[in-house]
Protein backbone atom coordinates (compact mmCIF):
# COMPACT_ATOMS: atom_id res chain seq x y z
CA UNK A 1 0.00 0.00 0.00
CA UNK A 2 0.90 3.58 -0.82
CA UNK A 3 2.06 5.00 3.08
CA UNK A 4 3.90 7.96 4.38
CA UNK A 5 6.19 7.83 7.71
CA UNK A 6 4.88 10.22 10.23
CA UNK A 7 5.95 11.25 14.21
CA UNK A 8 4.03 9.89 16.78
CA UNK A 9 5.44 13.25 18.74
CA UNK A 10 5.38 15.84 16.60
CA UNK A 11 2.95 14.34 13.63
CA UNK A 12 5.12 15.69 11.11
CA UNK A 13 6.38 13.69 8.28
CA UNK A 14 9.36 12.21 7.77
CA UNK A 15 11.00 12.54 4.47
CA UNK A 16 13.91 9.59 4.57
CA UNK A 17 12.01 6.83 3.30
CA UNK A 18 15.23 4.57 5.96
CA UNK A 19 14.69 6.97 8.98
CA UNK A 20 14.06 5.26 12.04
CA UNK A 21 13.13 7.92 13.90
CA UNK A 22 11.90 11.42 13.55
CA UNK A 23 14.91 13.20 12.18
CA UNK A 24 12.85 16.51 13.62
CA UNK A 25 12.36 15.89 17.12
CA UNK A 26 13.71 12.22 17.61
CA UNK A 27 10.14 10.51 18.01
CA UNK A 28 9.00 7.01 16.96
CA UNK A 29 7.41 6.49 13.32
CA UNK A 30 4.33 5.03 12.32
CA UNK A 31 3.30 3.70 8.97
CA UNK A 32 0.48 5.72 8.06
CA UNK A 33 -1.31 4.36 4.50
CA UNK A 34 -2.23 6.96 2.45
CA UNK A 35 -4.48 4.13 0.51
CA UNK A 36 -7.17 1.58 1.69
CA UNK A 37 -5.51 -1.87 1.44
CA UNK A 38 -6.87 -4.94 0.54
CA UNK A 39 -7.39 -8.56 1.86
CA UNK A 40 -8.40 -10.56 -1.57
CA UNK A 41 -8.19 -13.85 -0.51
CA UNK A 42 -9.41 -13.31 3.34
CA UNK A 43 -10.61 -16.72 4.65
CA UNK A 44 -9.92 -18.48 1.28
CA UNK A 45 -6.97 -20.93 0.94
CA UNK A 46 -4.06 -21.66 2.61
CA UNK A 47 -3.14 -19.30 5.45
CA UNK A 48 0.52 -17.73 5.24
CA UNK A 49 2.17 -14.40 5.54
CA UNK A 50 2.31 -13.77 1.79
CA UNK A 51 -1.42 -13.51 1.55
CA UNK A 52 -1.34 -9.94 3.68
CA UNK A 53 1.49 -7.91 1.01
CA UNK A 54 -1.21 -5.32 0.17
CA UNK A 55 -1.44 -4.37 3.79
CA UNK A 56 2.13 -3.95 4.42
CA UNK A 57 4.86 -1.48 3.47
CA UNK A 58 6.68 -2.72 0.96
CA UNK A 59 6.04 -4.01 -2.85
CA UNK A 60 7.00 -7.87 -2.16
CA UNK A 61 9.37 -9.89 -0.40
CA UNK A 62 12.77 -10.20 -0.97
CA UNK A 63 13.04 -12.97 1.20
CA UNK A 64 11.67 -16.51 2.03
CA UNK A 65 8.37 -16.78 0.77
CA UNK A 66 5.18 -19.28 2.67
CA UNK A 67 6.57 -18.30 6.51
CA UNK A 68 3.88 -17.87 8.87
CA UNK A 69 0.66 -19.67 8.75
CA UNK A 70 1.79 -21.22 12.27
CA UNK A 71 -1.26 -23.60 14.31
CA UNK A 72 -3.41 -22.97 16.80
CA UNK A 73 -3.71 -25.48 19.75
CA UNK A 74 -6.84 -25.80 21.54
CA UNK A 75 -5.40 -27.66 25.14
CA UNK A 76 -7.86 -29.21 27.30
CA UNK A 77 -6.68 -27.82 31.28
CA UNK A 78 -9.94 -28.17 32.88
CA UNK A 79 -10.06 -23.81 32.98
CA UNK A 80 -13.09 -23.02 35.17
CA UNK A 81 -16.21 -21.59 33.24
CA UNK A 82 -15.02 -23.78 30.22
CA UNK A 83 -13.37 -21.26 28.88
CA UNK A 84 -11.81 -21.99 25.01
CA UNK A 85 -8.21 -21.89 25.60
CA UNK A 86 -6.01 -21.12 22.02
CA UNK A 87 -1.93 -21.64 21.98
CA UNK A 88 -0.90 -19.48 18.44
CA UNK A 89 2.53 -21.53 17.86
CA UNK A 90 4.57 -19.11 17.04
CA UNK A 91 7.60 -21.23 17.91
CA UNK A 92 6.78 -23.13 14.42
CA UNK A 93 8.28 -20.02 12.69
CA UNK A 94 11.73 -20.48 10.94
CA UNK A 95 13.86 -19.40 13.86
CA UNK A 96 11.46 -20.08 16.87
CA UNK A 97 9.67 -17.14 17.05
CA UNK A 98 7.50 -14.52 16.42
CA UNK A 99 10.41 -12.59 15.30
CA UNK A 100 10.47 -14.06 12.04
CA UNK A 101 7.20 -11.87 11.20
CA UNK A 102 8.72 -8.49 11.18
CA UNK A 103 12.41 -9.15 10.19
CA UNK A 104 10.93 -10.52 6.99
CA UNK A 105 9.19 -7.67 5.98
CA UNK A 106 12.34 -5.36 7.38
CA UNK A 107 14.63 -6.90 5.37
CA UNK A 108 12.64 -6.46 2.59
CA UNK A 109 12.36 -3.09 2.67
CA UNK A 110 16.10 -3.13 2.88
CA UNK A 111 16.64 -4.58 -0.11
CA UNK A 112 14.12 -2.38 -1.63
CA UNK A 113 16.25 0.77 -0.66
CA UNK A 114 19.47 -0.71 -1.96
CA UNK A 115 21.28 -1.57 1.58
CA UNK A 116 23.98 -3.83 1.82
CA UNK A 117 23.91 -4.56 5.57
CA UNK A 118 21.75 -4.03 8.53
CA UNK A 119 22.24 -3.65 12.18
CA UNK A 120 19.99 -3.73 15.02
CA UNK A 121 19.79 -4.18 18.79
CA UNK A 122 18.50 -7.93 20.38
CA UNK A 123 18.17 -9.43 23.47
CA UNK A 124 18.58 -12.40 21.34
CA UNK A 125 15.56 -13.87 19.46
CA UNK A 126 15.37 -10.78 17.46
CA UNK A 127 18.75 -10.95 16.67
CA UNK A 128 18.71 -14.87 15.52
CA UNK A 129 15.80 -13.99 13.21
CA UNK A 130 17.63 -10.50 11.54
CA UNK A 131 20.97 -12.28 10.79
CA UNK A 132 19.03 -15.48 9.66
CA UNK A 133 16.60 -13.23 6.72
CA UNK A 134 19.58 -11.06 6.26
CA UNK A 135 21.59 -13.90 5.08
CA UNK A 136 18.88 -15.39 3.12
CA UNK A 137 18.63 -11.60 1.18
CA UNK A 138 22.44 -11.23 0.82
CA UNK A 139 23.13 -8.77 3.22
CA UNK A 140 25.33 -8.15 6.05
CA UNK A 141 23.84 -8.19 10.01
CA UNK A 142 25.29 -6.74 12.82
CA UNK A 143 23.83 -7.53 16.28
CA UNK A 144 24.31 -5.41 19.33
CA UNK A 145 23.51 -7.45 22.77
CA UNK A 146 24.22 -6.59 25.96
CA UNK A 147 26.89 -9.01 27.05
CA UNK A 148 25.62 -10.29 29.86
CA UNK A 149 22.86 -11.69 27.37
CA UNK A 150 22.12 -15.48 26.10
CA UNK A 151 25.19 -16.79 25.01
CA UNK A 152 23.59 -19.52 22.91
CA UNK A 153 21.83 -16.89 21.33
CA UNK A 154 24.46 -15.24 20.41
CA UNK A 155 26.15 -18.35 19.17
CA UNK A 156 23.39 -19.12 16.95
CA UNK A 157 23.33 -15.40 15.36
CA UNK A 158 26.89 -15.94 14.59
CA UNK A 159 25.61 -19.64 12.70
CA UNK A 160 23.50 -17.69 10.99
CA UNK A 161 26.09 -15.18 9.20
CA UNK A 162 25.66 -12.31 11.87
CA UNK A 163 27.95 -10.69 13.45
CA UNK A 164 27.82 -9.74 17.14
CA UNK A 165 29.04 -6.96 19.42
CA UNK A 166 28.44 -7.19 23.16
CA UNK A 167 27.73 -3.73 24.81
CA UNK A 168 28.55 -2.79 28.70
CA UNK A 169 24.81 -2.24 29.82
CA UNK A 170 21.25 -3.55 28.81
CA UNK A 171 19.14 -3.78 25.71
CA UNK A 172 18.32 0.30 25.81
CA UNK A 173 21.87 0.67 25.82
CA UNK A 174 22.42 -1.59 22.64
CA UNK A 175 19.95 -0.23 21.09
CA UNK A 176 21.37 3.42 21.09
CA UNK A 177 24.73 1.90 20.10
CA UNK A 178 22.88 0.22 16.97
CA UNK A 179 21.33 3.41 16.08
CA UNK A 180 24.72 5.52 16.17
CA UNK A 181 26.63 3.19 14.27
CA UNK A 182 23.75 3.08 11.44
CA UNK A 183 24.47 6.10 10.37
CA UNK A 184 28.80 5.68 10.91
CA UNK A 185 28.05 2.26 8.43
CA UNK A 186 25.33 3.39 5.91
CA UNK A 187 23.46 -0.04 7.26
CA UNK A 188 19.80 -0.32 7.45
CA UNK A 189 18.36 -0.55 11.19
CA UNK A 190 15.94 -3.32 11.83
CA UNK A 191 14.71 -3.73 15.83
CA UNK A 192 11.60 -2.34 17.46
CA UNK A 193 10.37 -0.07 14.93
CA UNK A 194 7.97 1.24 12.20
CA UNK A 195 8.15 -1.92 9.84
CA UNK A 196 8.86 -4.44 12.10
CA UNK A 197 5.36 -3.46 13.69
CA UNK A 198 3.81 -3.69 10.54
CA UNK A 199 5.46 -7.72 10.13
CA UNK A 200 3.89 -8.34 13.08
CA UNK A 201 0.69 -7.62 13.02
CA UNK A 202 0.70 -10.37 10.59
CA UNK A 203 -0.10 -12.65 13.84
CA UNK A 204 -3.79 -10.87 14.40
CA UNK A 205 -4.54 -11.03 10.63
CA UNK A 206 -3.84 -15.03 10.86
CA UNK A 207 -5.24 -15.53 14.13
CA UNK A 208 -8.45 -14.19 12.94
CA UNK A 209 -8.98 -16.20 9.39
CA UNK A 210 -8.13 -19.37 11.69
CA UNK A 211 -10.93 -18.25 13.49
CA UNK A 212 -13.21 -17.42 10.49
CA UNK A 213 -13.63 -13.78 11.07
CA UNK A 214 -14.64 -14.75 15.16
CA UNK A 215 -12.87 -11.94 17.35
CA UNK A 216 -11.66 -14.30 20.20
CA UNK A 217 -12.82 -12.35 23.80
CA UNK A 218 -9.21 -12.33 24.92
CA UNK A 219 -5.57 -11.94 23.38
CA UNK A 220 -2.75 -12.50 26.21
CA UNK A 221 0.73 -10.82 24.97
CA UNK A 222 3.81 -10.72 26.45
CA UNK A 223 5.74 -7.18 26.34
CA UNK A 224 9.35 -6.56 25.76
CA UNK A 225 9.28 -3.51 23.73
CA UNK A 226 5.88 -3.43 23.41
CA UNK A 227 5.98 -4.09 20.03
CA UNK A 228 3.79 -6.90 19.33
CA UNK A 229 1.42 -5.15 21.72
CA UNK A 230 0.83 -1.95 19.37
CA UNK A 231 0.88 -4.26 15.94
CA UNK A 232 -1.99 -6.45 17.40
CA UNK A 233 -4.24 -3.52 18.40
CA UNK A 234 -3.03 -1.91 14.65
CA UNK A 235 -4.40 -5.09 13.08
CA UNK A 236 -7.16 -5.57 14.61
CA UNK A 237 -8.46 -2.13 14.17
CA UNK A 238 -7.40 -2.51 10.34
CA UNK A 239 -9.78 -5.58 10.29
CA UNK A 240 -12.57 -3.79 12.10
CA UNK A 241 -12.14 -0.69 9.38
CA UNK A 242 -12.41 -3.12 6.65
CA UNK A 243 -15.22 -5.74 7.94
CA UNK A 244 -13.26 -8.74 8.11
CA UNK A 245 -13.88 -8.96 11.53
CA UNK A 246 -16.71 -9.10 14.40
CA UNK A 247 -15.65 -7.27 17.36
CA UNK A 248 -12.67 -6.08 18.91
CA UNK A 249 -11.08 -8.48 21.65
CA UNK A 250 -10.00 -7.40 24.87
CA UNK A 251 -5.87 -7.25 24.81
CA UNK A 252 -4.04 -8.03 28.00
CA UNK A 253 -0.33 -6.86 28.16
CA UNK A 254 2.00 -9.22 30.64
CA UNK A 255 5.59 -8.52 32.06
CA UNK A 256 7.78 -10.36 34.36
CA UNK A 257 7.32 -8.48 37.93
CA UNK A 258 11.66 -8.52 38.05
CA UNK A 259 11.38 -5.58 34.66
CA UNK A 260 7.74 -4.56 34.55
CA UNK A 261 7.84 -0.60 33.22
CA UNK A 262 4.46 -0.46 31.21
CA UNK A 263 2.68 -2.25 33.39
CA UNK A 264 3.37 -0.07 36.14
CA UNK A 265 2.66 3.17 34.00
CA UNK A 266 -0.49 1.74 32.99
CA UNK A 267 -1.44 0.79 36.79
CA UNK A 268 -0.20 4.66 37.80
CA UNK A 269 -1.12 6.37 35.25
CA UNK A 270 2.15 8.15 34.82
CA UNK A 271 4.12 8.21 32.04
CA UNK A 272 6.66 4.75 31.23
CA UNK A 273 10.34 5.55 33.21
CA UNK A 274 13.28 2.78 33.05
CA UNK A 275 13.37 -0.04 34.72
CA UNK A 276 16.84 -2.27 34.67
CA UNK A 277 15.85 -5.48 33.60
CA UNK A 278 16.70 -8.79 35.80
CA UNK A 279 14.23 -11.18 34.74
CA UNK A 280 15.00 -15.23 33.51
CA UNK A 281 12.98 -14.15 30.10
CA UNK A 282 15.80 -12.70 28.47
CA UNK A 283 13.57 -12.37 25.31
CA UNK A 284 11.41 -9.71 27.22
CA UNK A 285 13.75 -8.19 29.30
CA UNK A 286 13.56 -4.43 27.78
CA UNK A 287 13.98 -1.35 30.68
CA UNK A 288 12.12 1.00 28.49
CA UNK A 289 9.48 -0.08 25.81
CA UNK A 290 9.78 1.48 22.69
CA UNK A 291 6.44 1.43 21.42
CA UNK A 292 4.73 1.40 25.49
CA UNK A 293 3.04 4.14 24.83
CA UNK A 294 0.91 2.36 21.94
CA UNK A 295 0.53 -0.85 23.95
CA UNK A 296 -0.81 1.32 27.10
CA UNK A 297 -3.58 2.75 25.06
CA UNK A 298 -4.31 -0.62 22.52
CA UNK A 299 -4.54 -2.27 26.43
CA UNK A 300 -6.75 1.20 27.55
CA UNK A 301 -8.82 1.17 24.17
CA UNK A 302 -9.84 -2.21 24.19
CA UNK A 303 -10.38 -2.34 28.44
CA UNK A 304 -8.07 -5.24 28.94
CA UNK A 305 -5.43 -4.90 31.34
CA UNK A 306 -1.76 -5.16 32.04
CA UNK A 307 -0.37 -7.36 34.67
CA UNK A 308 3.09 -8.30 35.89
CA UNK A 309 3.81 -12.23 37.07
CA UNK A 310 6.82 -13.49 39.05
CA UNK A 311 9.47 -15.39 37.10
CA UNK A 312 8.25 -18.19 39.41
CA UNK A 313 4.68 -18.12 37.48
CA UNK A 314 6.34 -17.87 34.34
CA UNK A 315 8.89 -21.14 34.84
CA UNK A 316 6.16 -22.82 36.03
CA UNK A 317 4.34 -21.80 32.94
CA UNK A 318 7.30 -23.17 30.98
CA UNK A 319 7.11 -26.48 32.54
CA UNK A 320 2.93 -26.63 31.46
CA UNK A 321 3.31 -26.25 28.20
CA UNK A 322 6.18 -28.65 27.95
CA UNK A 323 3.20 -31.26 29.82
CA UNK A 324 0.79 -29.74 26.85
CA UNK A 325 3.63 -31.33 23.70
CA UNK A 326 4.68 -27.71 23.73
CA UNK A 327 8.52 -26.36 23.94
CA UNK A 328 8.70 -22.72 25.51
CA UNK A 329 11.42 -20.43 26.65
CA UNK A 330 10.75 -18.39 29.89
CA UNK A 331 9.43 -14.98 27.11
CA UNK A 332 7.43 -17.14 24.97
CA UNK A 333 5.61 -18.57 28.19
CA UNK A 334 4.90 -15.42 29.80
CA UNK A 335 1.86 -14.50 28.26
CA UNK A 336 0.75 -18.05 29.34
CA UNK A 337 1.70 -17.51 32.35
CA UNK A 338 -0.21 -14.35 32.78
CA UNK A 339 -3.38 -16.06 31.88
CA UNK A 340 -2.78 -18.45 34.61
CA UNK A 341 -1.96 -15.62 36.46
CA UNK A 342 -5.83 -13.89 35.74
CA UNK A 343 -7.72 -17.04 36.31
CA UNK A 344 -6.85 -18.01 39.60
CA UNK A 345 -7.86 -14.63 41.20
CA UNK A 346 -10.20 -14.34 38.71
CA UNK A 347 -11.89 -18.01 37.91
CA UNK A 348 -14.87 -16.87 36.84
CA UNK A 349 -13.30 -13.92 34.51
CA UNK A 350 -13.43 -15.99 31.10
CA UNK A 351 -16.71 -18.25 31.50
CA UNK A 352 -17.59 -19.53 27.95
CA UNK A 353 -14.95 -17.02 26.70
CA UNK A 354 -12.38 -18.11 24.01
CA UNK A 355 -8.80 -16.23 24.75
CA UNK A 356 -5.75 -16.78 22.50
CA UNK A 357 -2.38 -16.82 23.97
CA UNK A 358 0.79 -16.83 21.47
CA UNK A 359 3.84 -18.92 22.30
CA UNK A 360 5.80 -16.83 20.80
CA UNK A 361 9.45 -18.10 21.24
CA UNK A 362 11.91 -21.25 22.04
CA UNK A 363 15.26 -20.66 21.88
CA UNK A 364 17.32 -21.17 25.29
Amino acid sequence: MDFILACTRCHEEEDNPAAFRCSGCGGILEVQYTSKGTLKNFGKGKINQDRYLQMLPIEKYAVREGDGGTPLLEVDEGFPGDARVLLKLETKNPTNSFKDRGSVVEISRAVELGFGSVVCASTGNMGMSVAYYAREAGLGATVYMSKGGNKNKMQKIREYGGTVVTVDGDFNDAMRLAERESVAKSAFVCGDYHFRKEGQKTLMFELVEQLKGKSPDAVFLPVGNSTLLAAAYKALSELLYLNEMDRMPRLYAVQSEECAPLVKAYRTGKEISYERPNTVADAIAVGYPTFGFEGIRGVKETFGDAIAVPDKDILEAVKRLKMLGVGAEPGGAAAFAGLLNVIKNEQHLFDGKTVVVPVTGNNE
